[in-house]
Protein backbone atom coordinates (compact mmCIF):
# COMPACT_ATOMS: atom_id res chain seq x y z
CA UNK A 1 0.00 0.00 0.00
CA UNK A 2 1.22 3.35 -0.89
CA UNK A 3 1.17 5.47 2.35
CA UNK A 4 2.17 9.29 2.07
CA UNK A 5 4.51 11.26 4.07
CA UNK A 6 5.23 15.22 4.56
CA UNK A 7 9.29 15.11 6.24
CA UNK A 8 8.36 11.52 7.45
CA UNK A 9 4.71 12.08 8.72
CA UNK A 10 2.31 9.80 7.16
CA UNK A 11 -0.78 11.65 5.71
CA UNK A 12 -4.21 9.56 4.89
CA UNK A 13 -3.91 8.33 1.57
CA UNK A 14 -6.03 10.88 -0.68
CA UNK A 15 -7.42 7.73 -2.91
CA UNK A 16 -7.99 6.10 0.79
CA UNK A 17 -9.85 8.79 2.35
CA UNK A 18 -12.20 8.74 -1.06
CA UNK A 19 -12.72 5.14 -0.58
CA UNK A 20 -13.26 5.81 3.31
CA UNK A 21 -15.82 8.61 2.19
CA UNK A 22 -17.35 6.24 -0.08
CA UNK A 23 -17.76 3.50 2.16
CA UNK A 24 -19.57 5.46 4.43
CA UNK A 25 -22.01 6.89 2.13
CA UNK A 26 -22.82 3.47 1.12
CA UNK A 27 -23.31 2.32 4.22
CA UNK A 28 -20.37 0.42 4.69
CA UNK A 29 -18.82 2.73 7.66
CA UNK A 30 -19.44 -0.23 10.55
CA UNK A 31 -22.09 1.05 13.01
CA UNK A 32 -20.20 2.61 15.58
CA UNK A 33 -19.02 5.39 13.15
CA UNK A 34 -22.75 6.12 12.11
CA UNK A 35 -23.69 6.38 16.17
CA UNK A 36 -20.77 9.08 16.79
CA UNK A 37 -22.25 10.58 13.32
CA UNK A 38 -25.56 10.93 14.54
CA UNK A 39 -23.80 12.77 17.84
CA UNK A 40 -21.85 15.08 15.93
CA UNK A 41 -25.08 16.30 14.19
CA UNK A 42 -27.25 16.56 17.29
CA UNK A 43 -24.42 18.07 19.18
CA UNK A 44 -23.77 20.95 16.38
CA UNK A 45 -27.36 21.35 16.53
CA UNK A 46 -27.29 22.00 20.01
CA UNK A 47 -24.10 24.13 20.19
CA UNK A 48 -26.13 26.07 17.32
CA UNK A 49 -29.28 27.13 19.89
CA UNK A 50 -27.05 28.09 22.24
CA UNK A 51 -25.14 30.44 20.40
CA UNK A 52 -28.29 31.60 18.45
CA UNK A 53 -30.64 31.87 21.65
CA UNK A 54 -27.95 32.44 24.52
CA UNK A 55 -27.39 30.98 27.59
CA UNK A 56 -30.67 32.49 29.49
CA UNK A 57 -32.82 29.96 26.90
CA UNK A 58 -30.38 27.13 26.91
CA UNK A 59 -28.62 26.41 29.74
CA UNK A 60 -29.22 25.52 33.21
CA UNK A 61 -26.34 27.17 34.95
CA UNK A 62 -27.03 30.45 37.03
CA UNK A 63 -26.07 32.89 38.88
CA UNK A 64 -25.73 30.56 41.78
CA UNK A 65 -24.34 27.35 39.79
CA UNK A 66 -21.95 29.46 37.06
CA UNK A 67 -20.21 26.19 36.14
CA UNK A 68 -22.12 23.41 34.68
CA UNK A 69 -21.95 20.03 32.18
CA UNK A 70 -19.89 22.23 30.11
CA UNK A 71 -17.18 23.01 32.02
CA UNK A 72 -17.17 19.58 33.59
CA UNK A 73 -16.60 18.20 30.05
CA UNK A 74 -13.97 20.53 29.47
CA UNK A 75 -12.12 19.39 32.62
CA UNK A 76 -12.95 15.56 31.74
CA UNK A 77 -11.54 15.94 28.20
CA UNK A 78 -8.80 17.49 29.39
CA UNK A 79 -7.50 15.64 32.20
CA UNK A 80 -7.95 12.75 29.76
CA UNK A 81 -5.77 14.51 27.31
CA UNK A 82 -2.99 15.07 30.07
CA UNK A 83 -3.30 10.94 30.82
CA UNK A 84 -2.49 10.28 26.91
CA UNK A 85 0.69 12.19 27.46
CA UNK A 86 1.10 10.40 30.56
CA UNK A 87 0.59 6.87 29.23
CA UNK A 88 2.97 7.90 26.24
CA UNK A 89 5.51 8.98 28.58
CA UNK A 90 5.81 5.63 30.52
CA UNK A 91 5.02 3.15 27.74
CA UNK A 92 7.97 4.25 26.11
CA UNK A 93 9.91 4.73 29.28
CA UNK A 94 9.08 1.04 31.01
CA UNK A 95 7.49 -0.57 27.89
CA UNK A 96 9.17 0.27 24.99
CA UNK A 97 8.72 -3.03 22.81
CA UNK A 98 4.96 -3.87 23.73
CA UNK A 99 4.41 -0.23 24.10
CA UNK A 100 5.14 1.00 20.62
CA UNK A 101 2.06 -0.66 17.80
CA UNK A 102 0.45 1.91 20.23
CA UNK A 103 2.74 5.02 20.25
CA UNK A 104 1.12 6.79 17.21
CA UNK A 105 -2.70 5.86 18.54
CA UNK A 106 -2.42 7.11 21.95
CA UNK A 107 -0.46 10.67 21.55
CA UNK A 108 -2.71 11.11 18.68
CA UNK A 109 -5.42 10.58 21.28
CA UNK A 110 -4.15 12.97 22.89
CA UNK A 111 -4.60 15.94 20.45
CA UNK A 112 -7.83 15.34 19.93
CA UNK A 113 -8.99 15.23 23.32
CA UNK A 114 -7.49 18.66 23.76
CA UNK A 115 -9.11 20.02 21.12
CA UNK A 116 -12.39 18.28 22.13
CA UNK A 117 -11.81 20.01 25.47
CA UNK A 118 -11.49 23.58 23.75
CA UNK A 119 -14.65 22.83 21.79
CA UNK A 120 -16.74 22.27 25.02
CA UNK A 121 -15.10 25.60 26.40
CA UNK A 122 -15.57 27.67 23.42
CA UNK A 123 -19.76 26.51 23.98
CA UNK A 124 -19.35 28.28 27.57
CA UNK A 125 -18.03 31.48 26.53
CA UNK A 126 -20.78 33.06 24.72
CA UNK A 127 -18.43 35.99 22.63
CA UNK A 128 -15.63 33.72 21.62
CA UNK A 129 -14.98 36.30 19.17
CA UNK A 130 -13.87 38.70 22.11
CA UNK A 131 -11.27 36.31 22.81
CA UNK A 132 -8.74 38.81 21.34
CA UNK A 133 -8.78 40.70 24.71
CA UNK A 134 -6.78 38.46 26.19
CA UNK A 135 -4.09 38.74 24.51
CA UNK A 136 -3.56 42.91 24.57
CA UNK A 137 -4.86 42.59 28.58
CA UNK A 138 -3.10 39.89 29.86
CA UNK A 139 -3.25 39.30 33.92
CA UNK A 140 -0.17 37.22 35.04
CA UNK A 141 -1.93 37.50 38.76
CA UNK A 142 -4.03 34.99 37.32
CA UNK A 143 -3.98 31.22 37.18
CA UNK A 144 -6.15 31.86 34.11
CA UNK A 145 -3.47 33.50 32.48
CA UNK A 146 -0.85 31.11 32.95
CA UNK A 147 -3.06 27.92 32.38
CA UNK A 148 -3.56 29.59 28.65
CA UNK A 149 0.38 30.18 28.46
CA UNK A 150 0.98 26.43 29.76
CA UNK A 151 -1.34 25.26 27.58
CA UNK A 152 0.17 26.95 24.19
CA UNK A 153 3.23 25.01 25.27
CA UNK A 154 2.01 21.52 25.92
CA UNK A 155 -0.68 21.25 22.82
CA UNK A 156 2.92 21.99 20.93
CA UNK A 157 4.78 19.75 22.51
CA UNK A 158 2.30 16.60 22.10
CA UNK A 159 2.27 17.95 18.25
CA UNK A 160 6.17 17.23 18.00
CA UNK A 161 5.90 13.89 20.12
CA UNK A 162 3.14 12.49 17.42
CA UNK A 163 5.42 14.06 14.75
CA UNK A 164 8.52 12.09 16.38
CA UNK A 165 6.32 8.96 16.33
CA UNK A 166 5.24 9.19 13.10
CA UNK A 167 8.85 9.94 11.85
CA UNK A 168 10.51 6.83 13.86
CA UNK A 169 12.94 9.96 15.27
CA UNK A 170 12.14 9.58 19.23
CA UNK A 171 13.23 12.55 20.99
CA UNK A 172 13.89 12.11 24.86
CA UNK A 173 14.12 15.59 25.33
CA UNK A 174 10.98 15.89 23.41
CA UNK A 175 9.12 13.06 25.48
CA UNK A 176 10.45 14.75 28.94
CA UNK A 177 9.42 18.05 27.93
CA UNK A 178 5.77 17.00 27.20
CA UNK A 179 5.41 15.23 30.30
CA UNK A 180 6.50 17.59 32.25
CA UNK A 181 4.31 20.54 30.69
CA UNK A 182 1.55 18.35 31.45
CA UNK A 183 2.16 18.19 35.08
CA UNK A 184 2.68 21.88 34.63
CA UNK A 185 -0.25 22.56 32.66
CA UNK A 186 -2.62 20.62 34.26
CA UNK A 187 -2.03 21.01 37.73
CA UNK A 188 -1.85 25.14 37.20
CA UNK A 189 -5.97 24.03 35.98
CA UNK A 190 -6.11 21.79 39.37
CA UNK A 191 -4.16 25.55 41.37
CA UNK A 192 -7.01 27.00 39.53
CA UNK A 193 -10.30 25.60 41.34
CA UNK A 194 -8.18 24.93 44.38
CA UNK A 195 -6.91 28.42 45.00
CA UNK A 196 -10.49 29.68 45.10
CA UNK A 197 -10.93 30.23 48.97
CA UNK A 198 -14.64 31.07 49.36
CA UNK A 199 -15.83 27.32 48.11
CA UNK A 200 -14.84 24.92 51.07
CA UNK A 201 -15.19 22.02 48.15
CA UNK A 202 -12.75 23.02 46.09
CA UNK A 203 -9.99 24.94 48.25
CA UNK A 204 -7.39 22.44 48.75
CA UNK A 205 -4.13 22.06 48.01
CA UNK A 206 -4.36 18.61 46.86
CA UNK A 207 -6.66 19.28 44.61
CA UNK A 208 -3.82 20.54 41.68
CA UNK A 209 -2.23 16.25 42.72
CA UNK A 210 -5.68 15.07 42.64
CA UNK A 211 -6.03 16.36 38.99
CA UNK A 212 -3.17 14.76 37.86
CA UNK A 213 -3.89 11.43 39.53
CA UNK A 214 -7.43 10.98 38.01
CA UNK A 215 -5.62 12.45 34.53
CA UNK A 216 -3.35 9.70 34.95
CA UNK A 217 -6.40 6.88 35.32
CA UNK A 218 -8.91 8.30 32.53
CA UNK A 219 -5.83 8.66 30.08
CA UNK A 220 -4.90 5.17 30.91
CA UNK A 221 -8.80 4.15 30.48
CA UNK A 222 -8.76 5.40 26.98
CA UNK A 223 -5.84 4.14 25.31
CA UNK A 224 -6.76 0.90 27.37
CA UNK A 225 -9.77 0.37 25.00
CA UNK A 226 -7.87 1.68 21.85
CA UNK A 227 -4.90 -0.81 22.67
CA UNK A 228 -7.65 -3.42 23.11
CA UNK A 229 -9.51 -3.39 20.04
CA UNK A 230 -6.21 -2.94 17.85
CA UNK A 231 -4.84 -5.99 19.88
CA UNK A 232 -7.85 -7.80 18.90
CA UNK A 233 -7.77 -6.49 15.09
CA UNK A 234 -4.50 -7.27 14.47
CA UNK A 235 -4.15 -10.50 16.26
CA UNK A 236 -1.72 -9.46 18.48
CA UNK A 237 -0.82 -11.45 21.73
CA UNK A 238 -3.27 -9.68 24.39
CA UNK A 239 -0.82 -10.93 27.55
CA UNK A 240 1.66 -9.44 26.38
CA UNK A 241 0.67 -6.34 24.54
CA UNK A 242 -2.03 -5.36 27.34
CA UNK A 243 0.01 -6.04 30.20
CA UNK A 244 1.31 -2.79 30.20
CA UNK A 245 -2.55 -1.14 30.24
CA UNK A 246 -3.63 -2.96 32.78
CA UNK A 247 -0.80 -2.30 35.53
CA UNK A 248 -1.49 1.69 34.48
CA UNK A 249 -5.32 1.33 35.38
CA UNK A 250 -4.02 -0.35 38.86
CA UNK A 251 -1.97 1.97 39.34
CA UNK A 252 -3.94 4.96 38.08
CA UNK A 253 -7.01 3.54 40.25
CA UNK A 254 -4.62 3.00 43.40
CA UNK A 255 -3.85 6.82 43.41
CA UNK A 256 -7.35 7.62 42.84
CA UNK A 257 -8.24 5.71 45.49
CA UNK A 258 -5.95 7.34 48.23
CA UNK A 259 -6.08 10.75 46.43
CA UNK A 260 -10.29 10.83 46.72
CA UNK A 261 -10.17 8.66 50.02
CA UNK A 262 -7.89 11.83 52.04
CA UNK A 263 -9.96 14.67 49.78
CA UNK A 264 -13.60 13.26 51.38
CA UNK A 265 -12.09 12.64 55.05
CA UNK A 266 -10.15 16.33 55.28
CA UNK A 267 -13.21 17.87 54.45
CA UNK A 268 -15.74 15.85 56.38
CA UNK A 269 -13.32 16.89 59.59
CA UNK A 270 -13.62 20.58 58.60
CA UNK A 271 -15.43 22.86 60.05
CA UNK A 272 -15.23 26.06 57.86
CA UNK A 273 -17.87 27.99 56.42
CA UNK A 274 -19.23 25.43 53.64
CA UNK A 275 -17.38 22.79 54.86
CA UNK A 276 -20.82 20.76 55.52
CA UNK A 277 -21.20 20.13 51.32
CA UNK A 278 -18.87 17.47 52.43
CA UNK A 279 -21.13 16.03 54.91
CA UNK A 280 -23.76 16.52 52.43
CA UNK A 281 -22.41 15.00 49.64
CA UNK A 282 -20.39 11.91 51.98
CA UNK A 283 -22.58 8.91 50.50
CA UNK A 284 -22.33 10.06 47.14
CA UNK A 285 -18.53 10.22 47.70
CA UNK A 286 -17.83 7.17 49.53
CA UNK A 287 -20.29 4.69 47.82
CA UNK A 288 -20.15 6.24 43.71
CA UNK A 289 -17.10 8.33 43.92
CA UNK A 290 -14.58 5.38 45.84
CA UNK A 291 -17.04 2.29 45.69
CA UNK A 292 -18.51 2.60 41.96
CA UNK A 293 -15.81 4.21 40.67
CA UNK A 294 -12.63 3.04 41.65
CA UNK A 295 -12.95 -0.21 43.81
CA UNK A 296 -15.21 -1.96 41.13
CA UNK A 297 -13.02 -1.66 38.65
CA UNK A 298 -10.10 -2.87 40.41
CA UNK A 299 -12.38 -6.00 41.21
CA UNK A 300 -13.33 -6.24 37.39
CA UNK A 301 -9.53 -5.82 36.48
CA UNK A 302 -9.17 -9.32 38.54
CA UNK A 303 -12.03 -10.77 36.57
CA UNK A 304 -10.13 -11.00 33.57
CA UNK A 305 -7.88 -10.03 31.25
CA UNK A 306 -9.40 -10.51 27.44
CA UNK A 307 -9.49 -7.53 25.00
CA UNK A 308 -13.16 -6.72 25.11
CA UNK A 309 -13.53 -7.36 28.60
CA UNK A 310 -10.55 -4.89 29.26
CA UNK A 311 -12.15 -2.52 26.41
CA UNK A 312 -15.26 -2.70 28.91
CA UNK A 313 -13.35 -1.51 31.77
CA UNK A 314 -11.68 1.33 30.40
CA UNK A 315 -15.56 2.41 29.14
CA UNK A 316 -16.97 1.84 32.51
CA UNK A 317 -14.20 3.60 34.05
CA UNK A 318 -14.85 6.69 31.93
CA UNK A 319 -18.27 7.24 31.79
CA UNK A 320 -17.86 6.65 36.24
CA UNK A 321 -15.15 9.26 36.00
CA UNK A 322 -17.44 11.82 33.67
CA UNK A 323 -19.68 11.63 36.94
CA UNK A 324 -17.29 12.11 39.48
CA UNK A 325 -16.27 15.02 37.69
CA UNK A 326 -19.45 16.42 37.64
CA UNK A 327 -19.86 15.56 40.76
CA UNK A 328 -16.57 18.08 41.58
CA UNK A 329 -17.39 20.86 38.95
CA UNK A 330 -20.79 21.10 40.42
CA UNK A 331 -20.24 20.27 44.49
CA UNK A 332 -18.76 23.46 44.98
CA UNK A 333 -21.91 25.58 44.29
CA UNK A 334 -24.43 23.39 46.49
CA UNK A 335 -23.75 25.40 49.53
CA UNK A 336 -24.51 29.24 49.14
CA UNK A 337 -21.37 31.46 49.97
CA UNK A 338 -24.11 34.30 51.06
CA UNK A 339 -27.03 33.61 52.93
CA UNK A 340 -29.51 35.78 52.38
CA UNK A 341 -33.53 35.49 53.45
CA UNK A 342 -34.54 34.24 50.00
CA UNK A 343 -31.46 32.35 49.60
CA UNK A 344 -31.94 28.29 49.18
CA UNK A 345 -30.48 26.19 51.73
CA UNK A 346 -28.77 24.06 48.99
CA UNK A 347 -28.78 24.91 45.45
CA UNK A 348 -29.83 21.98 42.83
CA UNK A 349 -29.02 21.93 39.17
CA UNK A 350 -30.00 19.66 36.58
CA UNK A 351 -28.15 19.65 33.13
CA UNK A 352 -30.29 20.85 30.27
CA UNK A 353 -30.67 18.67 27.24
CA UNK A 354 -28.62 21.13 25.25
CA UNK A 355 -25.86 20.81 27.71
CA UNK A 356 -25.69 17.12 27.54
CA UNK A 357 -25.98 17.41 23.76
CA UNK A 358 -22.97 19.74 24.23
CA UNK A 359 -21.09 16.72 25.89
CA UNK A 360 -22.62 14.20 23.32
CA UNK A 361 -21.08 16.00 20.73
CA UNK A 362 -17.30 16.56 22.12
CA UNK A 363 -17.21 12.42 22.10
CA UNK A 364 -18.45 12.52 18.96
CA UNK A 365 -16.11 14.68 17.51
CA UNK A 366 -13.34 12.41 19.29
CA UNK A 367 -14.40 9.32 18.16
CA UNK A 368 -15.82 10.56 14.51
CA UNK A 369 -12.05 11.72 14.03
CA UNK A 370 -10.29 8.87 15.19
CA UNK A 371 -12.28 6.49 13.46
CA UNK A 372 -11.92 8.13 10.26
CA UNK A 373 -7.87 8.74 10.46
CA UNK A 374 -8.00 4.85 11.68
CA UNK A 375 -10.00 3.75 8.60
CA UNK A 376 -7.77 5.88 6.14
CA UNK A 377 -4.81 4.36 7.31
CA UNK A 378 -2.82 7.54 8.98
CA UNK A 379 -1.48 4.26 12.37
CA UNK A 380 -0.62 1.59 9.46
CA UNK A 381 2.87 2.34 10.08
CA UNK A 382 2.86 3.23 13.75
CA UNK A 383 6.28 1.89 15.28
CA UNK A 384 7.75 1.30 11.66
CA UNK A 385 10.19 3.63 9.95
CA UNK A 386 8.13 5.33 6.35
CA UNK A 387 10.28 5.27 3.25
Amino acid sequence: MDLKTINGVLIPDTARLRAVTNDIIAGRGGMPLYVFLAGLVAGFYAIGAIFIQGHGHTINTSNLVPWGLQITTYIYFVLISTGCTFVNFFGQVFYKDQYQPFASRVIFLGILTAAAAFFSLATEMGRIDRMYNFLISPNPSSPMFWMSVWYTCYFVAIVLEYINIQRNRHSDKVMWGAFFVAVITHSTLGSLLGAVSSRAYYYSALLPIYFLFIAFLTGCALTTIVAALTVRQQCLDPDVYLAPFVKFLQIGLGLALLTGFWRTMIGLAGHVDGSEVYRLTALNSIIFGLGVAVVVPFILLRLGNSPLWLAFIGLYIMLTQLKTRSDLVIGGFKIPVFRAYDMPEVVHYTPSVYEILVVVASVSLVAVLYLVCEKSGLFDVAGREVH
